[in-house]
């Protein structure tokens, strides 16, 4: 095997590098399928003729009719030229054929390609790509002459987890062609795979091949065979980026036991005076340094002149003063052994040209200085392990909690977290990383890979410089602990001027897609649905299967539950014999007896209770979603005070002893339960004393997002659980739990 492999890597060598030498943009289809065989990928029988009378030759040997194509270095999309010609079964005919070609070529002719014609009803194609964030990625789908019509293909990354590549014909819409069709066999499965990992290995072989495309591969009697192929060159093909980053030291970022704040005012209108009031509000439990040149006294803190004047070096500065004087001030902190700068100044990167290179000066000065720089153009940090709460402008101080923040944007950052907060669901941290000079959104996640403190990271994602570094990370993290990723920014435009079809149909956007389901990262498309997840995945069990209950006190509310349900690919379970029998003696006769299951509005007291311990304990069922049993508008001892938009403040005190039946529930069976009130309630989130926190969420349609995401992220951890990964490309420090 491996002398085969040795021998594929040199026959595919010379061949590149001849085409390279000769300027030829592409492999003509003779050469890609060359490279193909080496790989061990069936081709049709045949071979390259430069005359009419080799064709006629080649014909009458082969014995059986044929397909004729027109080969040259710029003869690339053969079919919307007129270049292939179908079915020549004589000699005469293949000369005919040929000569048809030549005039259609012309210049552009070098050869003519005569091959077998291979019968097949189904036409797929296996592709490969290389972006420019996340390096080679395999494609697989319908193929054919309609392929970009049809746009059913599906990615990996590669390299991946072993069986990325293998499980992408499940990924497709027309997977059903891959089984029996019409009196023809089904595909046979594991000669698909071996074709798609080889064209993997040709691309970590050969970098300088940036696109391949086998389209049609046809399927003849279930075995797929590579009809067509073409292969794109680049001397210097876009790979995935690879910087040098700085080993940042993200300990003294969010659990420093000093903290300075450079350019600190006692004016709150100012970064400088809002931050410090912040820090003082938010009750941190270390040194707090203000730092001005003026000294004197801010809100009761001695003010020092200078970094030189603070008794000992803070771990953290908070940097509050303009873009031009950031470069002294950082170089300062390196000096006065600072070990980590948050830098808030806008002006930058997101200027332009002169910005990105006064940035790329700030990051060599820290990193000169032995310094952890976070921003420039930031709106600050969250730290609840020592309780800074260090942002500016806006009094955010989120209770303690299990959920890390990491944002692109600090804007957005903000709003998650204080959104965050209302709904009662803890901060552990938050980083707005701003232009990320030196310290990205990736490693502030590599670090809290291994956090302690953290059971769920939230992040938003704008830009992607390094997408391998992010893959790797991503990987890494989600086997350890959830990561939700609202993403910004995506755009397919990359693909309008790509060669094959490959390259014009695996976008930026489906490509990052295709990373983050082979990485593990739980996506969402808005700031409600990243809550709700976060929400779910920091306090829930996660399901074992997608096998739903729905249980309401309301018919209606079932039905449109279990439509939201199936919309997410979940199974309505249908209720076992003895579930029915033990439903019974709770309900009333008139119940419906199936799924959704309806108590007729006699929630109270202790059937509803009962009925939702009875569902959840069912081995059948994996998550159970409960409606209309919390924020009930009821009469009597039960009213309770509206806040001033309507909503419930608070759980009435029978919905506070269901909640804490729900999570001793949860920690009996390990199965999530997820509550959707009838009115709504400001608080989403029920603390008790047990492994699991009962949460609610504002509607069904949420609700079976965040069970679909939960399953979908149990299989993946359930799946790759027994991986080993390489180490990232940059290593964190040690955490502090």
């Amino acid at each position: 095997m491996q002398a085969e492999a040795h021998d594929a890597l040199a026959v595919t060598s010379e061949i590149v590098e001849k085409a390279l030498a000769a300027g030829r943009p592409a492999l003509d289809e003779a050469a890609a399928k060359q490279v193909l065989a080496a790989y061990g990928v069936p081709g049709p029988a045949g071979g390259l003729v430069h005359s009419a009378a080799e064709a006629a030759d080649l014909v009458a040997s082969l014995g059986r009719p044929v397909a004729m194509k027109a080969v040259g270095a710029l003869i690339q999309h053969k079919t919307e030229n007129q270049l292939v010609i179908l079915d020549r079964r004589t000699p005469d005919e293949a000369v005919e054929a040929y000569t048809l070609l030549a005039e259609r070529a012309g210049d552009a002719l070098e050869a003519v390609l005569v091959e077998e014609m291979v019968a097949g009803s189904r036409e797929l194609m296996v592709g490969m790509k290389r972006d420019a964030a996340f390096g080679a990625v395999i494609a697989f789908g319908l193929g054919g002459t309609m392929t970009e019509v049809f746009r059913d293909i599906a990615l990996a990354v590669s390299p991946g987890f072993e069986g990325d590549v293998a499980e992408l014909p499940d990924l497709i819409r027309g997977k059903a062609l891959l089984g029996a069709f019409r009196g023809q066999p089904a595909v046979d499965r594991p000669a698909l795979i071996a074709i798609m990992e080889a064209v993997a290995r040709i691309a970590a072989d050969h970098p300088q091949i940036a696109e391949i495309d086998v389209n049609p591969l046809l399927i003849r009697d279930g075995q797929p065979v590579a009809a067509d192929a073409l292969m794109v060159l680049s001397a210097a093909p876009p790979t995935a980026a690879s910087k040098r980053r700085f080993e940042p030291d993200l300990d003294a970022v969010l659990a420093p036991k000093s903290v300075a704040i450079v350019g600190a005012s006692d004016n709150v209108a100012r970064w400088g005076g809002s931050a410090l009031q912040n820090i003082r509000a938010g009750g941190f439990e270390g040194a707090i340094y203000p730092i001005n040149p003026k000294g004197g006294e801010f809100f009761g803190l001695p003010v020092s002149t200078s970094l030189e004047e603070v008794p000992a070096p803070p771990d953290l500065a908070l940097l509050a003063v303009g873009a031009r004087q950031l470069g002294p001030v950082i170089a300062e902190c390196g000096r006065a052994g600072v070990r980590a700068a948050v830098a808030i100044a806008a002006g930058f990167s997101e200027t332009g040209s002169a910005g990105e290179e006064a940035e790329r000066a700030l990051a060599q000065t820290a990193a000169d200085g032995g310094v952890t720089l976070i921003g420039p153009n930031c709106m600050g940090i969250i730290a609840n392990a020592t309780h800074l709460h260090a942002t500016g402008f806006i009094a955010l101080h989120p209770r303690p909690g299990k959920v890390a923040i990491v944002s692109q944007s600090g804007n957005l950052g903000v709003q998650l977290s204080a959104l965050a907060d209302r709904r009662d669901l803890g901060v552990r941290c938050f980083i707005g990383v701003g232009n990320e000079a030196q310290v990205s959104a990736v490693d502030v996640l590599e670090y809290l890979a291994s956090d302690d403190g953290s059971s769920c990271v939230l992040a938003y994602l704008e830009g992607i410089d390094d997408g391998r570094h992010l893959f790797d990370v991503a990987r890494a993290t989600s086997l350890e602990k959830p990561v939700v990723v609202l993403r910004g920014g995506l755009t397919d435009s990359g693909g309008k001027a790509a060669a094959s079809h490959t390259g014009a149909m695996a976008g930026s956007a489906a490509v990052y897609e295709a990373a983050a389901r082979q990485a593990g990262l739980v996506t969402c498309t808005s700031v409600q649905e990243a809550l709700d997840l976060t929400t779910a995945l920091a306090n829930l069990p996660l399901p074992k299967g997608r096998r739903v209950a729905v249980v309401t006190n309301g018919g209606g509310a079932g039905v449109l539950a279990a439509d939201e349900m199936a919309r997410q690919g979940l199974t309505l379970v249908d209720p076992s014999a003895e579930l029915l029998a033990e439903l019974d003696e709770i309900l009333p006769p008139f119940w419906s007896r199936r799924n959704p299951f309806d108590m007729v509005a006699t929630a109270g007291g202790d059937v509803g209770p009962k009925v939702v311990a009875a569902v959840t304990r069912c081995p059948d069922v994996d998550a159970v979603v409960v409606l209309s049993v919390l924020g009930v508008p009821n009469t009597g001892d039960e009213v309770r005070a509206e806040s001033a938009t309507g909503d419930y403040d608070d759980f009435s005190a029978w919905e506070k002893s269901y909640l804490d039946g729900v999570a001793a529930l949860m920690a009996e069976t390990g199965k999530p339960i997820i509550n959707v009130p009838d009115l709504p309630i400001r608080g989403a989130l029920h603390t008790v004393n047990h492994p699991y926190a009962p949460i609610v969420l504002a509607t069904p349609r949420a609700a079976a997002l965040v069970v679909e995401r939960m399953a979908r992220y149990d299989a993946w951890r359930t799946r790759h659980s027994s991986h080993s990964l390489p180490a990232p490309s940059s290593k964190a420090t040690t955490r502090r739990g």
